[in-house]
């Protein structure tokens, strides 16, 4: 039986697809500020890194992808998934 990947494939540059990325890695847990490097990211308690060499190429290409074709929306997309994350509920507008 194949083994699951944990990163997410990004699998092509529409804003949907950014949506959908950061809920995949909302859902798994695996959700990390844009603006750090995926080899930076580590476990609090171990200090172990979160990610593999392989998933941080993954990770890294995917987030430069998404901010080539996104600019700062990519931050925007991704807070509501963090604001999610810690149980904030901020009304947000379209203004």
């Amino acid at each position: 039986m194949p083994i699951e990947p944990r990163i997410p494939a990004l699998p092509n540059k529409s804003f949907f697809a950014m949506n959908r990325w950061f809920n995949k890695m909302y859902l798994t847990g695996l959700l990390y500020h844009p603006d750090e490097p995926a080899e930076s990211i580590v476990d609090i308690a171990s200090g172990e890194p979160t990610f593999t060499p392989e998933e941080c190429v993954e990770l890294n290409k995917a987030i430069d992808l998404m901010f080539n074709q996104h600019g700062d929306k990519v931050y925007q997309v991704g807070l509501r998934y963090f604001h999610k994350a810690m149980g904030i509920k901020p009304v947000y507008s379209q203004a």
